[in-house]
């Protein structure tokens, strides 16, 4: 094992407790400041799902690729597109239609949520916004 490979499994179990911390200051935040038990239910929820996504994503696809030194711009967009793909595919339908009928456009919400997480993520900030 050599040093890049070091490096890079201690940055993936630091950006995974990370992650998991985030989630739940998250959600706490979301708990805190929104009043209405349905929306903090829905947003809890889409919160959630999109953390998830982005760590498994993270996990599973660009890990690999940049163990291989291969996370191109192309492959950037693949992961982003694989996201909203799988956060689409779990979402319940509920939540779903929360974000489309508060957001309007429900992709463009999640996508920011993606990439307000992969910035927190990379940033060891607390939590995304919401």
């Amino acid at each position: 094992m050599n040093w890049s490979e070091v490096v890079i499994s201690v940055v993936s179990i630091i950006v995974t407790a990370l992650a998991s911390w985030g989630v739940t200051e998250l959600t706490r935040l979301i708990n805190s400041k929104i009043k209405d038990a349905n929306a903090k239910e829905m947003l809890s929820s889409a919160v959630t799902t999109v953390s998830d996504v982005v760590k498994q994503v993270y996990q599973t696809y660009v890990e690999a690729l940049k163990g291989q030194n291969a996370f191109t711009a192309e492959a950037q967009k693949e992961a982003l597109a694989k996201a909203l793909e799988t956060i689409e595919a779990v979402l319940p339908e509920k939540v779903k239609a929360y974000l489309t009928d508060n957001f309007g456009n429900m992709e463009a919400w999640l996508t920011t949520q993606i990439e307000a997480a992969i910035y927190s993520l990379k940033n060891g900030q607390k939590a995304v916004t919401v």
